[in-house]
């Protein structure tokens, strides 16, 4: 049968599991969750290599907004390209990761932004509330603070940021549809690009990286050292 696949990082399955045997805001967090991500789905299904990049309202390689736990998009601008920290962890992490994933892009691969024609990146943190999951839409990523009861924040780990960001790549590139084997490889080239990403900004080798993807998503009461693990499937 056709799998329907979704670009958000958390996968249904491991949410509906989690709403299902947990009790109270954990339950409620994912329930919600897998409720905005079905939206998602459906907004995502009409986009394509022709879909055009939300639109900054301001210049330069990425913007940084802030839903303030709505889930009304982009939110407010918090930090554009060339401006000082914020400290707020979720904003700061998130521009941070833009420059790196871009400089990746750009030094290694010669593209320029996610559709190779320097297109200013849009992204959104503090999205919803309890929000457990981050996903590109098909114009721009947004990210959820986690329940923080078993999720982080989504901006913390870099391989999330990238794994999404190349979800915008594979749309104005491959354009792999969500379905079926196609999905299944848009996926695993998030995978791949969020560790190379990961690596870029550890300065490792293929040979010493760990290939752990969302290390440092889950809290530590949860037993789990990342989502899933590109070395050792089945182990993390």
């Amino acid at each position: 049968r056709t799998l329907t696949m979704f670009c958000s990082f958390i996968p249904p399955y491991l949410l509906h599991r989690i709403a299902a045997a947990k009790r109270g805001r954990e339950s409620i967090a994912c329930q919600r969750t897998l409720d905005i991500d079905e939206q998602m789905r459906r907004r995502r299904a009409r986009a394509s290599g022709a879909t055009a990049p939300r639109q900054a309202t301001r210049r330069g390689r990425w913007i940084i907004h802030d839903a303030g736990n709505t889930e009304q998009l982009p939110g407010e601008v918090a930090r554009t390209d060339g401006d000082p920290v914020t400290g707020d962890a979720a904003v700061d992490e998130a521009y941070h990761w833009s420059d790196q994933t871009i400089l990746l892009y750009q030094s290694i691969f010669g593209r320029r932004s996610m559709d190779d024609r320097g297109t200013t990146l849009s992204a959104t943190v503090h999205y919803g509330r309890d929000y457990d999951n981050a996903f590109w839409d098909g114009t721009q990523l947004v990210f959820g603070d986690g329940d923080r009861r078993i999720f982080d924040r989504f901006t913390k780990p870099v391989d999330v940021f990238a794994h999404e960001f190349t979800h915008g790549v594979t749309q104005y590139s491959a354009g792999l549809t969500y379905f079926g084997q196609p999905g299944a490889l848009n996926e695993s080239m998030s995978d791949v690009f969020g560790s190379m990403v990961k690596q870029y900004v550890l300065d490792q080798t293929a040979q010493n990286a760990d290939w752990l993807i969302g290390e440092g998503i889950f809290l530590p009461g949860v037993r789990g050292r990342a989502l899933r693990s590109m070395l050792e499937p089945g182990t993390a």
